[in-house]
C-alpha cells in the first residue's frame, strides 16, 4: 500500500525505453558500419585511381613538382643539382655538385632515390648536353641561374606523356602525347 506519491505519474511507456521491437540503430552499430566502410574504401580507392592514366598523371605531376622544387632550391642555396634517370629500372634520384667537381647523391628525403610506379616507365630523356637517351642513365642539370632544357617521355601501357622543362622558369609543361623535340618547345 502506498503512503505518499509525489509528482505526476504517466502510465504510458517512454519512446526511449528499450523494447525488443524498437526500430533504429545504436551508436555502436553505426560506428561499426562506418568502420567497415572505411576499411573497404582503403582497399578500393587505390585501385580506382590506377585506372586509366592515374599513375602516369601522378608521376608527371610528381616530376613537375620535383623539378620546380630543385629549381627553387638551387636558386636559393646557389647549389648545382643533377636529376638522374635510370631508364632500365625506372629509378630516379638527385645529386648535388661538391667542391671536387663530383656529383654526390643527396640525403634530403624530398629528393631521395625513388622508383616509378610499376606500370610507368621512361621512354627516353632528351637534353642538349646528352641528346636523346633511351637506355642506361640520363640526367638533366639544375643550375642556380636556370635549368637545362629537357624532354622527359613517360609511358604506361600504350599511353605516352611528355614533360617539357622550360630552362628559364623551371616550369614544366605536360603533354598527354609523345612530343618530339622539334615540334613544340
Amino acid at each position: 500500500m502506498r503512503i505518499l506519491e509525489c509528482g505526476l505519474r504517466n502510465e504510458k511507456k517512454s519512446r526511449l525505453s528499450f523494447t525488443p521491437q524498437s526500430k533504429g540503430f545504436t551508436l555502436l552499430e553505426l560506428m561499426l558500419v562506418v568502420l567497415i566502410m572505411a576499411v573497404v574504401a582503403l582497399f578500393v580507392f587505390p585501385r580506382i585511381s590506377s585506372f586509366g592514366a592515374g599513375d602516369l598523371k601522378w608521376t608527371a605531376r610528381h616530376f613537375a613538382g620535383l623539378i620546380q622544387y630543385l629549381a627553387q632550391e638551387s636558386s636559393t642555396t646557389k647549389q648545382t643539382y643533377r636529376l638522374y634517370f635510370n631508364l632500365e629500372n625506372g629509378a630516379y634520384w638527385v645529386g648535388t655538385l661538391k667542391g671536387d667537381g663530383e656529383f654526390v647523391e643527396t640525403t634530403d628525403p624530398m629528393t631521395s632515390r625513388r622508383i616509378l610506379p610499376r606500370e610507368v616507365s621512361f621512354v627516353d630523356v632528351v637534353t642538349p648536353q646528352q641528346g636523346k637517351v633511351n637506355q642506361g642513365e640520363a640526367f638533366m642539370q639544375i643550375y642556380p641561374v636556370g635549368l637545362e632544357k629537357a624532354w622527359i617521355h613517360l609511358k604506361q601501357g600504350d599511353r605516352k606523356w611528355t614533360l617539357v622543362v622550360n630552362p628559364l622558369t623551371g616550369r614544366v609543361k605536360v603533354y598527354d602525347e609523345y612530343v618530339d623535340v622539334d615540334t613544340r618547345s
